[in-house]
């Protein structure tokens, strides 16, 4: 019975050193991670839909803007004596793939862009699962322990029939420590000054 009694007691010194969380904070931790979740996949449509919209706008300048202004230009360089409308298809022929080859490259650069930023979000919010995660089993693990400490002292109430003050058993424990240490001590030079003697 006295046996069992330390070894609560023992146990109950080590989960009262140790910090103490609310139960609800797992909870809390637990929403948290689910709304960084939320964040995560509301940044990536973000940046998909920015880039998308970009895609667009590259579409739509060169559809209305720059393939209109390039066919003017080339009209401008023909030659009078040329019948401007039977060679027009012709021309606007041997344009479009120089007009699609631009905006190709614009477009290429704006996807490897997008999928850069993409990555990066990934590779950020990676980094912080895992941190969260260590978090989490920190705190359901402060959380255990605080459990276990009340269960603990209600063991040590159950077995002895009062409350104990644990603080105050711990100040004795460590007094006492304190002085077998000092009292092996004083044995220990006793030792040595016996065999520096002999």
């Amino acid at each position: 019975m006295k046996k069992q009694f330390y070894y609560y007691l023992g146990l109950s010194l080590l989960l009262v050193s140790c910090a103490s969380l609310p139960n609800s904070t797992v909870t809390l931790t637990n929403e948290i991670i689910k709304e960084a979740n939320d964040m995560h996949a509301l940044n990536i449509s973000l940046v998909n839909q920015l880039f998308e919209e970009r895609l667009q706008r590259v579409n739509l300048f060169v559809e209305n803007k720059y393939t209109p202004a390039l066919i003017k230009k080339y009209e401008n360089l023909i030659p009078e004596n040329v019948d401007y409308k039977t060679e027009l298809p012709n021309i606007i022929e041997s344009i479009v793939p120089v007009i699609n080859r631009k905006k190709d490259s614009i477009l290429a650069i704006l996807k490897k862009q997008n999928t850069s930023t993409v990555d990066q979000l990934n590779t950020n919010f990676n980094n912080y699962t895992k941190a969260t995660v260590t978090l989490q089993n920190l705190i359901k693990s402060a959380t255990k322990v605080k459990s276990i400490e009340n269960e603990a002292l209600a063991s040590i109430e159950k077995l002895t029939g009062t409350t104990q003050d644990v603080t105050k058993v711990k100040n004795s424990i460590e007094h006492f420590l304190n002085e077998t240490g000092n009292d092996l001590n004083k044995l220990l030079q006793v030792k040595e000054v016996l065999t520096k003697t002999n």
